[in-house]
């Protein structure tokens, strides 16, 4: 039984998508804004009598939209179940709870952070919340939204309000005008990492003083944007619960998409440990499924795709100098010098030998442990001509990370950062580079008092 109570706004969605027994359209998929699209015949989608869905981005869409309306009816249906019964697997206090499992930190062989595995099993999981979603109102056009934080930097009207809109959450730190920093957002770095490993994650450690590297894409937008919003979600254990994860994760889906369209060469992993590997969520009814990462690569196989994979150009290419960040000075900057000695100078000079950046891996062991989020905007400074040059690298939030045993955090941390040509001469040219995290403020929030030491800082190429 259509367990809704807005039957009105479910017809007025199904008029609007032309759901008829004969209509069908056709919708192209759009090329990725300001970079290099693969070269192939454009796919067309028919929907009628198709089961594929498309996700759009909810800034694009009214407030009051039907389709809108359709789906808050939808997650206040999931909300009620809980309500009923916190056990009910196919209530919204399950499904968030899947996310805990997953993410958070109490068990190492159930993380799907800080690895290879982030991306497929996001997919997955947001996958799991549309056949929930599509259950709840009977309706398998429902579609979740992604949120383009890089065209609409504020968090979209349709997730403020108060207790009536499912959508709300009270434990943000931001509001309704805040906007994510520029460089939060800078998309372009993940786009340019040729190699997977460098977008999305080496393979998971597999025994204690293995390191782990999580890829460009989690430690920079994906992380930032977490922690910018904070409350629930800038944590592990709740940030499933907060409905616009569903937006800001939607966005990250879509991105991974169009990283395999920036470039012909681009390729995913084709070992088995990859491929094969099996990930957990519940369908539509709650009930426990499993998928093999092959099984996830295709979103069109999932039953849904992209309205488009444009994004905005001032975030798809390098960064511009007016839109870095500027250096500040500050008494809790951790300041390290580069150790030219355990760095590959020649190999990383070398690398940059035809073109003008490059990703490097940069390391570093902590002398105490933050158990909380660090967000720093990085710094390599050293001089030039008699003149001090500090030159932006990125910004990052760095998480505490559990170690394989379950017991302990990690002290070694790696970043895999973009360089760009004049930093590698400096270290081809052996210069004195001092690395300069700058912690950085966010909304609401204080820089904690505690000075995050760094130690042994190196560099050397990705893959």
């Amino acid at each position: 039984m259509n367990e809704t109570n807005n039957p009105d706004s479910r017809r007025s969605f199904l008029k609007l998508a032309g759901l008829t027994a004969i209509g069908a359209s056709s919708i192209p998929i759009v090329g990725l804004t300001g970079c290099a699209q693969k070269k192939e015949e454009q796919k067309t989608l028919t929907s009628g009598g198709s089961s594929i869905v498309v996700r759009k981005n909810i800034a694009d869409l009214p407030s009051n939209d039907p389709e809108i309306q359709l789906f808050k009816d939808a997650v206040k249906i999931l909300r009620k179940r809980s309500e009923i019964s916190p056990l009910d697997p196919s209530g919204w206090q399950a499904h968030c709870m899947l996310h805990t499992t997953f993410c958070a930190m109490s068990i190492y062989s159930n993380q799907v952070h800080y690895n290879w595995y982030v991306w497929p099993w996001h997919r997955l999981y947001l996958w799991s919340m549309e056949q929930k979603l599509q259950k709840a109102v009977g309706e398998p056009k429902l579609a979740l939204h992604y949120w383009d934080w890089t065209k609409d930097r504020k968090i979209p009207g349709h997730y403020w309000g108060g207790s009536d809109n499912p959508l709300f959450n009270g434990t943000r730190e931001v509001g309704p005008e805040d906007e994510i920093p520029k460089d939060f957002i800078n998309v372009g770095a993940a786009f340019r990492a040729s190699d997977y490993k460098t977008f999305g994650g080496y393979p998971a450690a597999k025994k204690r003083g293995n390191s782990q590297l999580d890829g460009i894409a989690e430690q920079t937008f994906h992380n930032n944007i977490h922690n910018w919003i904070g409350g629930q979600m800038a944590t592990f254990t709740e940030s499933g619960f907060e409905p616009i994860f569903y937006g800001h994760h939607g966005n990250c889906d879509r991105i991974w998409d169009a990283w395999r369209n920036y470039n012909t060469s681009y390729q995913l992993p084709d070992t088995e440990e990859w491929l094969e590997k099996r990930l957990y969520a519940t369908d539509g009814n709650g009930t426990p499924v499993a998928f093999k990462i092959k099984e996830l690569l295709n979103t069109e196989d999932l039953g849904y795709r992209f309205e488009n994979l444009d994004f905005n150009p001032t975030f798809s290419n390098p960064l511009e100098h007016s839109d870095q960040p500027i250096r500040q000075e500050s008494v809790r900057d951790c300041i390290a010098p580069l150790n030219l000695k355990t760095s590959q100078a020649d190999k990383i000079y070398a690398d940059l030998n035809d073109k003008e950046r490059t990703h490097v891996i940069l390391h570093f062991e902590r002398a105490q442990i933050p158990y909380h989020a660090y967000c720093a905007r990085v710094y390599f400074e050293y001089d030039k001509d008699g003149v001090k040059q500090s030159r932006y690298t990125g910004t990052f939030t760095i998480l505490p990370i559990l170690d394989l045993d379950a017991m302990f955090l990690q002290n070694g941390v790696h970043l895999q950062i973009e360089i760009e040509k004049e930093i590698a001469e400096a270290i081809k040219a052996k210069k004195d580079i001092q690395v300069i995290f700058e912690p950085t403020p966010l909304p609401n929030r204080n820089i904690p008092n505690e000075k995050l030491r760094l130690e042994n800082i190196s560099l050397k190429l990705t893959v």
